[in-house]
């Protein structure tokens, strides 16, 4: 599908007012309670999820029946051609069954080997972060820039853990360790999607992590790019959106990351 710059306006604003019609679900059941099931021992799912995915993708294919999906929970996983949209609805599931207000929702549109737009909402600050390709990212409708650390020891990282840390864990603590031991300091937010939004709005300046979703990171890593930082897996490659391991940041510590994590 060739995608016109007109209609990559429409398309951004139209994936922009579902996020947000699905912040009113999250935001509803967050306050309220809800049931938690599992998907694994220790990967949670709530009707928050189900619902804030099903409010989605109803209103984009409604207005665009042609665009698939990719997503986390009821979409079809093999999806990496064409155009479709890539969808978590609710990223930092565990913060959210547990009233801690750090999750967001996260939205792209894949075309072309591309992802052309990304949306992700910080639901609990009602900051919108967004950027189409080559048009810069922005937060609340402002522009943002990543930061302008040059060094390793000045930056404050960030990094999640898979699910399988417990049975795999000694290239991720390993890993872990020599960043720490590098870096001025690394916090863990638990929502991926909202690592790379902080980095691309110079809050963070620089984020690593594997064992991730293309829904987790597609929408993140557009707004880094647009915001002047560097993506790339932990070999300095581009082949991280379906490679399950991601490093981002301002550009400026890029190779030195990516030189720990080649350890």
């Amino acid at each position: 599908m060739t995608l016109s710059e007109r209609l990559k306006t429409s398309l951004y604003s139209e994936a922009a007012a579902a996020v947000l019609d699905g912040q009113n679900v999250i935001k509803k059941y967050f306050e309220r309670g809800f049931k938690i099931e599992y998907k694994g021992d220790i990967d949670p799912v709530t009707i928050a999820d189900r619902e804030t995915e099903n409010i989605i993708i109803k209103r984009l294919k409604n207005r665009f029946p042609d665009i698939g999906f990719l997503c986390e929970e009821s979409c079809p996983k093999e999806m990496r051609e064409g155009t479709f949209w890539v969808l978590d609805p609710l990223d930092g599931t565990v913060n959210f069954v547990h009233h801690c207000p750090v999750f967001s929702t996260s939205l792209a549109l894949f075309s072309d080997g591309k992802i052309v737009l990304g949306i992700v909402n910080d639901v609990m600050r009602s900051e919108l972060f967004g950027a189409v390709r080559g048009r810069g990212a922005l937060l609340n409708r402002k522009r943002i820039r990543v930061s302008g650390v040059k060094t390793l020891n000045r930056a404050l990282l960030v990094t999640g853990f898979p699910y399988y840390i417990k049975e795999r864990h000694n290239r991720v603590i390993k890993n872990f360790k020599n960043l720490v031991l590098s870096a001025q300091g690394i916090r863990r937010l638990g929502s991926a999607a909202l690592d790379l939004a902080y980095t691309a709005s110079g809050r963070f300046d620089g984020f690593w992590e594997e064992g991730l979703a293309p829904w987790d990171v597609a929408a993140g890593s557009l707004l880094v790019e647009e915001a002047g930082g560097r993506v790339s897996d932990f070999a300095g490659s581009d082949d991280w959106l379906f490679g399950k391991m991601i490093t981002a940041s301002n550009s400026r510590i890029h190779n030195s990351m990516i030189k720990i994590l080649q350890q």
